[in-house]
């Protein structure tokens, strides 16, 4: 009895030793997995943290490109917007400048009409602001504007030095719009009409250059001898630029 008792016993112990044994190796089997799910998940955490810091960096330089192509179309905006305002007021003072210069050449006109003797004055203020605008219009290259104002000037004052400069400009306009034709017309006009004018020296200056660029010789060469004959073009720059071109490039 004492023997079977024994053995059960032995038998026991062995059974717990090998359930004890199996419950360690299986203790440490889960174990190792948990650590290696662990470090997996650890891993693909700092995976998603690197691509999370990469998209909040990506999204702040977004955010600071978009605020500053904002700040500079905003700017764009105000600063067209003020160049806009400042041209309507210019646009709408040349307007009441043309406004004024075409009533004063309607009074003009009824006036020598109705035979009336009585000598019209024109306010040369007026018109010494629409040469000043005119010529402000002429150097920004709005030529059309410009001829316009320079005509209207021409036609109110008719004589003097306002008039003749009024109308060398507006063959200025017609010559830098690219109508070389009309830019003639306007120039040989006033060589006739104001013969003695010291734009004459600049006239038949522009002329000989003009006949250079038709491939004009002969007429660029008459137009220059005329300026070396012209008595007021003696102490010009264009009297020794015209001589040094007869004397350099157009020799016989």
């Amino acid at each position: 009895m004492k023997l079977l008792f024994s053995l059960f016993c032995l038998a026991a112990c062995i059974a717990l030793s090998s359930c004890s044994s199996v419950t360690m190796m299986r203790t440490k089997e889960i174990k190792n997995a948990s650590e290696s799910t662990a470090l997996s998940i650890n891993k693909r955490l700092d995976s998603l943290a690197l691509v999370i810091d990469s998209l909040k960096l990506s999204h702040s330089r977004y955010s600071s490109r978009i605020a500053a192509d904002l700040t500079e179309l905003n700017l764009k905006i105000n600063e067209q917007g003020d160049k806009s305002e400042a041209r309507m007021e210019e646009i709408s003072r040349r307007l009441e400048l043309i406004l004024a210069a075409v009533q004063r050449q309607s009074v003009v006109t009824k006036a020598k009409a109705a035979g009336s003797t009585e000598k019209v004055v024109s306010n040369s203020s007026e018109l010494e602001a629409l040469y000043n605008a005119s010529r402000s219009d002429y150097l920004r290259g709005v030529y059309g504007v410009a001829y316009n104002g320079f005509k209207q000037i021409y036609e109110t004052a008719q004589t003097g030095e306002l008039a003749e400069n009024a109308l060398y400009w507006m063959g200025m306009c017609m010559l830098d719009a690219g109508k070389k034709e009309e830019a003639k017309t306007i120039f040989r006009g006033l060589l006739e009409k104001y013969p003695q004018s010291m734009k004459v020296c600049t006239v038949e200056f522009k002329l000989a250059s003009m006949a250079e660029d038709a491939g004009n010789k002969a007429e660029q060469k008459a137009w220059l001898q005329k300026l070396l004959g012209a008595e007021q073009c003696t102490s010009s720059n264009e009297f020794q630029r015209a001589a040094d071109i007869l004397q350099n490039s157009l020799k016989p």
